[in-house]
């Protein structure tokens, strides 16, 4: 059986979160929040992806950069400036990059994160969420300075990472219908693409010697599409985390029946033609059995007689017996 004819991708559920907040998600806000704050009263700077912060020259503000700050020059080696900075790798998506971009981070981990949690589980999505921040930082840093030849491409904040999870999300229901009737699948990627493609805009025509990366976002739609499209080919799409989707589905309007009655009729069709197929293999099974025991004892009768018939021969016997007279 494919990963599409499974339960949860035909009943089409409605996407809907519940009313706490989960807590990865709950932390990881703080930690955004935190981590921010704390660099605006170290470096005395809202801005960190400026050339005025990069170049502020003060010590305070030199080791939030070295700590936070990952560019273009800290992994790629033709970028300009080159100087390895790979540790940044697991802290950069730790600070955002102004205070604009940390109210759309915030945002992006209150509904995507909160929603990939709950989909997933707490252990998964912290993975998901570090290793996919962890690549498109990889990705965009050695992609930047092709670019942005000459400029140095600042990378920070989830948002890579985010995007990844975001699409991720599209492939446990991709058949399910959303605004305007569109399917769950094409509106996600849409969306997405239109997001990378203004950030990419954005980054590759600003003006100055620093940029954001315009290549972040990007980075993260494709390492969302191929990893999904991966485990697809291998079908091995992730399955929900214990009872979240059953919980979700089985609220008053999301049930199977109240979404698509034609679709939940369906579904129990096969249900019901799977358990008679699998009931009736097992009747079979049972007979083969009963009837090669009991050419066995009378092939025993045969040679030996009936006095050589143990208790539990003769009682299988006579359960025999009876089952035949009826």
């Amino acid at each position: 059986m494919g990963y599409e004819d499974r339960d949860y991708f035909q009943s089409k559920p409605k996407f809907e979160l519940s009313p706490g907040v989960d807590p990865a998600t709950k932390g990881l806000l703080i930690v955004l929040v935190s981590v921010f704050v704390g660099a605006l009263i170290a470096a005395n700077s809202m801005d960190f992806a400026s050339a005025e912060f990069l170049d502020g020259g003060s010590s305070n503000a030199s080791w939030v950069a070295r700590i936070f700050v990952l560019t273009s020059a800290d992994v790629a080696p033709w970028a300009r400036g080159f100087a390895p900075g790979h540790w940044k790798l697991a802290t950069h998506w730790l600070l955002s990059g102004n205070i604009v971009g940390l109210v759309f981070d915030c945002l992006g981990v209150f509904f995507i994160g909160r929603m990939v949690e709950e989909l997933f589980g707490t252990r998964r999505y912290i993975l998901l969420l570090v290793v996919a921040c962890a690549l498109s930082g990889v990705l965009a840093g050695l992609l930047d300075p092709l670019l942005v030849p000459g400029r140095t491409s600042v990378i920070l904040g989830p948002s890579g990472g985010l995007i990844a999870m975001m699409v991720s999300v599209a492939w446990i229901a991709p058949h399910q219908r959303t605004i305007m009737g569109w399917q769950l699948r094409p509106l996600v990627l849409g969306l997405a693409g239109i997001l990378a493609g203004l950030s990419l805009l954005t980054g590759v025509f600003s003006g100055g010697a620093v940029t954001r990366s315009p290549s972040q976002l990007l980075c993260g739609l494709l390492l969302g599409v191929g990893y999904m499209s991966f485990l697809k080919s291998r079908g091995r799409i992730p399955a929900p985390a214990p009872g979240s989707f059953t919980e979700a589905w089985n609220r008053r309007g999301n049930k199977p029946e109240d979404v698509d009655p034609v679709a939940r009729a369906l579904i129990e069709n096969r249900k019901a033609d799977e358990k008679e197929k699998a009931e009736t293999e097992r009747r079979r099974a049972g007979i083969d059995a009963d009837q090669k025991r009991l050419d066995g004892i009378l092939d025993k009768i045969s040679r030996e007689g009936i006095a050589a018939l143990s208790r539990s021969d003769r009682t299988f016997l006579d359960d025999q017996s009876k089952k035949r007279r009826v």
